[in-house]
């Protein structure tokens, strides 16, 4: 009988807890290690509707990509935010490990494949980690040449939603590329020096973009959500030949165009 901890395992080997930042909180967050596993729920987030739809489900365990608790509790509202994920989480006996960063940084994790999907060749992480030296935070190399414009419109395509925010000439030429599933604003000073010539990441802010288009690097945000749901075929993948019983999370994207 496979275990939460076979399963912790199988994740770890392939995207070994060291590659997390130290500010992020990737592992096993709650349950016990050594409790038999027959369904697992994978998700990008670990939120009210989630865990609700895990429990419904009969799930013994939770793959999330986000995890809970960045920072200490100092109380737990049973009926509120956290405080109620976590009840519901102990109440059913439902063990949860976040891959966050390490899956952000590992070869073939988030950023390999987000860059795969937009056909760049030549790959590199963007920040490169010490230790691992095919792994890192982002990716950057090149794709055939065209416009920026045509550029963000295969982005939309690829990642299947319906809309991105462009910051740039939409005639200029594209050639390098840089990707950052979810929040990667901190990497824009690394793709300029880099030779970027379009940035594709998420939750840009308006004078950090402003700023980016006056060194030369195009933006594209093309949302938290679509640069990384994805992670859940990687969780289902890893995990496939166990056995398990694998259920993904059906839950949307946050923000609604209106």
């Amino acid at each position: 009988m496979i275990k939460v901890s076979d399963i912790v395992n199988i994740i770890e080997e392939f995207a070994p807890p060291e590659l997390a930042y130290s500010w992020d909180n990737t592992g096993l967050i709650t349950g016990d290690r050594e409790k038999c596993v027959k369904r697992v729920f994978v998700t990008l987030d670990i939120t009210k509707e989630t865990v609700d739809m895990a429990i419904k489900a009969g799930t013994d365990m939770i793959i999330s990509h986000h995890p809970i608790l960045f920072k200490g509790l100092q109380k737990i509202d049973y009926y509120n935010g956290d405080g109620y994920i976590l009840k519901e989480l102990i109440k059913n006996d439902i063990a949860v490990y976040a891959s966050h960063t390490s899956m952000d940084c590992t070869k073939d994790g988030v950023n390999d494949v987000f860059a795969k999907k937009l056909n760049i060749n030549n790959m590199l992480p963007i920040e490169k980690n010490e230790k691992f030296s095919e792994c890192g935070l982002g990716r950057i190399g090149n794709v055939k040449t065209t416009t920026l414009r045509e550029f963000a419109e295969f982005v939309k395509k690829q990642l299947n939603t319906p809309f991105v925010r462009v910051c740039g000439d939409l005639d200029k030429k594209i050639e390098t590329v840089a990707v950052c599933g979810g929040g990667g604003s901190d990497l824009i000073d690394e793709v300029i020096k880099l030779g970027g010539d379009v940035f594709v990441t998420a939750d840009l802010k308006y004078h950090i973009s402003q700023d980016a288009v006056g060194d030369g690097l195009a933006i594209i945000d093309a949302g938290h959500y679509p640069t990384e749901v994805y992670v859940q075929d990687i969780f289902s993948d890893l995990i496939k030949d166990t056995g398990v019983e694998i259920i993904k999370s059906t839950h949307k994207d946050v923000f609604k165009i209106v």
